[in-house]
């Protein structure tokens, strides 16, 4: 567990709309330390992408409010994997492997946009390094979609919390557009937005870097559906979910 990870709300949720509504993502900006009495052990604090900002349980008193909708953010890759849909080599983030057809993977945008036969199984690699989780058929009757919104391409933002950069975006309460979201150099994936001013300046803006978020929306947009129970729980161990698979 570490910040910069991008999070939904999960499924021990009874917060209300703290998120704006379920959908919406935000980032792990602080992770709880035993002794502490603002931030407890096995809880974590969110920055919203509409700028609220508390914490939450993610094993604290035997409860998980949250999922993970990207690890890309915090360096998570799958170096020597192609995704078989879009041809990006070294996937980032979550990598999707098809238990049906030889040497066939996806990431995660195109798992979540029902590329590859929609009745063949999957497993779930979180990390490199981690063990598969097999998933229910994306063909299932039972498997919800959510979209989700937020910090995406068509955002308009203003300066958010961890502003650090003068009056580059024009002043306090200027809005500027989001182009993309792209990665910190080599260091992450998907961990920082490009905005374009009312100026016409653009600059890159951390969106997890780090656990860091410069931004918050006055305008959500969508960033595409995910499966919500195919998303790995965050607090909970991956043994607990369903079968285990070999890379």
């Amino acid at each position: 567990m570490e910040v910069g990870l991008r999070v939904v709300r999960g499924p021990d949720w009874k917060w209300g709309n703290q998120d704006d509504s379920e959908g919406h993502v935000g980032t792990v900006v602080e992770i709880g330390k035993p002794g502490s009495c603002s931030t407890p052990d096995k809880t974590v604090v969110v920055q919203w992408d509409s700028g609220s900002r508390t914490n939450y349980r993610v094993g604290y008193q035997g409860a998980c409010d949250l999922r993970v909708f990207d690890n890309a953010p915090i360096g998570v890759r799958h170096p020597n994997i192609i995704c078989n849909n879009c041809k990006k080599h070294g996937i980032a983030g979550m990598r999707w492997k098809c238990l049906e057809c030889p040497h066939y993977d996806l990431c995660t945008s195109c798992y979540m946009n029902d590329k590859h036969d929609l009745n063949h199984a999957f497993a779930r690699f979180e990390t490199n390094n981690s063990i598969g989780v097999e998933m229910q058929r994306r063909s299932s009757k039972n498997c919800v979609k959510i979209q989700a919104r937020g910090i995406f391409s068509g955002a308009r933002v203003v300066r958010g919390c961890d502003w650090d950069w003068g009056n580059q975006d024009g002043g306090e309460g200027k809005v500027g557009k989001v182009q993309d979201i792209r990665g910190w150099d080599n260091e992450s994936r998907r961990s920082v937005a490009n905005v374009m001013w009312a100026s016409g300046s653009t600059n890159v803006y951390r969106l997890g870097h780090k656990g860091k978020v410069d931004l918050k929306y006055v305008i959500d947009a969508s960033g595409g559906n995910y499966y919500r129970d195919h998303l790995p729980v965050l607090g909970q161990s991956q043994t607990n979910e369903q079968s285990p698979q070999k890379q």
